[in-house]
């Protein structure tokens, strides 16, 4: 574990937190299996992984109390970023076609 800074609300821990969801072809519609995601904080450091057949994703061992953008790249639709700052597991993203 890291120092703590004074005056931020506490200390994040060494262990990281769960980012997770799924990428749909529609709002309500089917999950979009092979598409990216990626992860950046606000350092410009990334993490990919794509889609399951499902439209599943999910990134382990996220460091908790930064500020993180996660984009959707694939052929066949356009997704908005969503900027998240990240304190504990999110699991509900749902990332539907503009």
């Amino acid at each position: 574990a890291g120092a703590c800074a004074p005056g931020t609300g506490g200390c994040a821990t060494a262990a990281g937190v769960e980012v997770s969801g799924r990428v749909l072809t529609s709002a309500g519609g089917r999950g979009l299996r092979g598409a990216v995601v990626t992860l950046r904080d606000e350092s410009g450091n990334e993490i990919t992984t794509p889609t399951g057949a499902m439209g599943n994703f999910r990134f382990a061992d996220v460091e908790p109390g930064h500020t993180y953008v996660v984009t959707i790249r694939t052929r066949r639709f356009q997704y908005a970023p969503q900027v998240l700052t990240i304190n504990d597991s999110i699991t509900d993203l749902v990332f539907t076609p503009e």
